[in-house]
């Protein structure tokens, strides 16, 4: 993985060996853009990235904020989201239906999931919750990335929305 310093933010590059596409990923303050292209189109793709990005930040600032704040406290308050859970189902199995929802679409710290889990009667010990999500992001059915406040947060990845749009579970 190479990391690119700059004022704004970073800029992370990595190829994966087995697949002919390269996968960009961009993060300027709190928009990121991730791209997955063919080599032989990635040279057009960079030379649009300011482009892209001035739209990705134009449309982001359009939309209303989706944090609602708690009258007694700053803490965000987290809407748990709807899945159903079956009785097979592993940890990971309902860690991804979780993030397949809109929910999981915004980045979300250890403490959110497990906070989601325990809405649904499910008390796992922190460090198996840990654990289960590093390794969905390292197979890369989440995306892993530090946070504003040097935490890592949790997102959908690309791979995860995918296959929940065209309605593979």
């Amino acid at each position: 993985m190479l990391y690119i310093e700059s004022k704004k933010g970073f800029i992370v590059l990595y190829r994966e060996e087995y697949v002919s596409n390269t996968k960009i990923r961009i993060k300027i303050g709190l928009v990121e853009v991730e791209i997955d292209t063919p080599i032989e189109s990635l040279e057009r793709v960079m030379d649009s990235m300011p482009s892209l990005l001035d739209r990705v930040s134009s449309a982001l600032a359009s939309l209303p904020s989706t944090n609602t704040t708690n009258s007694t406290s700053d803490t965000p308050v987290v809407e748990p989201p709807e899945i159903s859970i079956e009785k097979g189902d592993t940890l990971s199995d309902i860690i991804l239906k979780i993030f397949k929802t809109p929910w999981g679409r915004s980045e979300r710290r250890l403490a959110d999931v497990k906070k989601v889990l325990e809405y649904y009667g499910l008390p796992y010990p922190k460090q198996s919750v840990a654990v289960t999500l590093l390794r969905l992001a390292q197979h890369g059915k989440l995306r892993r990335f530090k946070g504003e406040d040097n935490e890592f947060v949790y997102t959908a990845s690309m791979e995860l929305l995918n296959d929940y749009d065209t309605g593979v579970l």
